[in-house]
């Protein structure tokens, strides 16, 4: 009798095994390796290089990081280059919109067997530089100026969006209970109408 309770409690825990495995194996698993990227990752990579005037083969492109995008079609740009080794570049990137994904690094080998110079890349990013940066981050602390005809105040605000000169974007009140459009005017600075 003591063996047939001992087959019984082997034959169900087997068959309770048996029926978790599956649904463990069922589950989508997430690739958490540094440099796992989507085909169309290094695709948008190469078309943002090809923007600068580079023309590159996907074999030549190494990435440092994997690319987190909220959209699966965000518009990739070359933000600056540095030399590395001979023939490799060190690429940053970022999306042309900043809530779409983080900036992100790739190597480009092989630039000298192509006759490709990377000041190419260089002038590129010299450009880059003159394209409007944030002057006002999200989550910084600000000063807004509302004013009207007949009257100005200032208070301390919480921008809750990044921007540029000119850009209206949202701010909050310390308390985040009052929430305004705002323009940037400078940085820290921003203005509003009452």
């Amino acid at each position: 009798m003591l063996k047939g309770k001992s087959i019984s409690k082997l034959v169900w825990t087997v068959l309770a095994f048996a029926a978790v495995i599956p649904s463990a194996v069922s589950q989508p698993v997430v690739a958490r390796i540094p440099g796992s990227v989507q085909p169309s990752s290094v695709q948008q990579v190469i078309d943002a290089l090809a923007l600068t005037g580079v023309v590159v083969a996907p074999d030549q492109i190494e990435f440092l990081s994997g690319i987190r995008s909220t959209k699966e079609s965000a518009s990739i740009q070359v933000v600056n280059t540095t030399n590395s080794s001979a023939g490799t570049v060190k690429v940053k990137l970022r999306c042309q919109d900043n809530h779409e994904c983080l900036p992100f690094y790739v190597l480009v080998h092989r630039l000298d067997k192509l006759n490709i110079s990377s000041a190419r890349l260089k002038a590129v990013s010299a450009a880059a530089a003159d394209v409007p940066q944030n002057v006002i981050r999200g989550g910084e602390h600000a000063t807004l100026i509302l004013e009207s005809p007949d009257s100005r105040m200032s208070l301390p605000v919480i921008c809750l969006q990044s921007g540029i000169l000119g850009q209206t974007i949202r701010v909050a009140s310390p308390d985040h209970r009052q929430l305004f459009d705002a323009v940037v005017v400078a940085p820290g600075t921003l203005k509003g109408s009452l």
